[in-house]
């Protein structure tokens, strides 16, 4: 008799309890199988939901991504999740958003002691040059708290590849290259189990602890970013545009907007809106 493996659920007065040491009382709420779980929380926020809040799925059946991409996820193998986080515009810009919560997921993996972790602009997050986690940040407005003061809340959604082995042969043509958790353990040699939960728990803390200090810390996100994790800087990329217009150059970093720039036919091109892909060569430079 064939013995079956053991489905690690997620709990969540488990990911609650992570929590603790961020000092915030919030909900948390794990479905068993959902469409989206940023269209779940944009859907509670208007309908008055306290913020902020989390949720994680099991199954999730129509995950989105940036620019209308789709991300299924089958039950129990990867990790889906979004948190609800109110800011306040007049005081907390939110251009280095996407940058500062990438650098939450690198935390992530690197407290599990993986190497070569680096953001690809503008949201994702590569591991030895493969895709491991992509981000989604939706606003939902919120009423005005004091005079002055516009708060919006930012639905944060975070999608982490786990287990990434039920993917079909015929999905593949349709996704970068990628990496999950399982097989990092196995590569980098960890040397010790890494459950679905352990991962999610400290994910939702370290995105938590980005939000809580984001107005105060934002600036020093982006430079950790520039000097230490930047997976484009210097390499020749393909840019597609809005518009669908296909432009190369070699990427050169981002300014202090967080917008990228990118030497193209001898000339300094700054994108805030793209669709980034970076090509094998690195750069020979300018």
């Amino acid at each position: 008799m064939v013995e079956q493996a053991v489905i690690e659920r997620l709990q969540a007065d488990s990911l609650k309890t992570a929590l603790k040491m961020c000092a915030v009382d919030m909900d948390v709420v794990v479905h068993e199988s959902i469409d989206s779980t940023n269209s779940w929380s944009l859907q509670q926020i208007k309908a008055g939901k306290d913020v902020p809040f989390a949720c994680f799925a099991e199954e999730q059946l129509q995950g989105r991504g940036r620019r209308g991409k789709h991300w299924h996820m089958a039950a129990h193998s990867n990790i889906a999740m979004s948190l609800v986080w109110s800011f306040s515009l007049s005081r907390q810009p939110l251009h280095l958003l996407p940058l500062s919560v990438a650098l939450a997921i690198v935390e992530t993996l690197e407290s599990f002691n993986f190497k070569q972790v680096q953001i690809k602009w503008p949201n994702d997050v590569y591991v030895r040059g493969k895709k491991i986690a992509g981000i989604l940040i939706e606003t939902q407005p919120l009423k005005n708290t004091a005079k002055g003061e516009y708060h919006v809340a930012v639905v944060i959604g975070v999608g982490v590849n786990y287990d990434m082995s039920s993917i079909e042969k015929n999905e593949l043509q349709y996704l970068p290259d990628f990496t999950d958790i399982l097989d990092e353990i196995k590569v980098q040699a960890v040397g010790r189990k890494i459950g679905r939960a352990l991962v999610a728990s400290t994910l939702l803390k370290c995105i938590v602890d980005v939000c809580q200090n984001f107005q105060e810390n934002s600036k020093q996100y982006l430079e950790k970013y520039r000097t230490q994790y930047d997976y484009c800087k210097e390499k020749n990329v393909d840019i597609l545009l809005d518009n669908k217009e296909m432009l190369t150059g070699i990427a050169q970093g981002v300014n202090d907007e967080a917008e990228l720039i990118v030497m193209v036919d001898g000339r300094k091109r700054v994108f805030n809106s793209a669709e980034i892909s970076v090509k094998t060569t690195k750069g020979k430079g300018l």
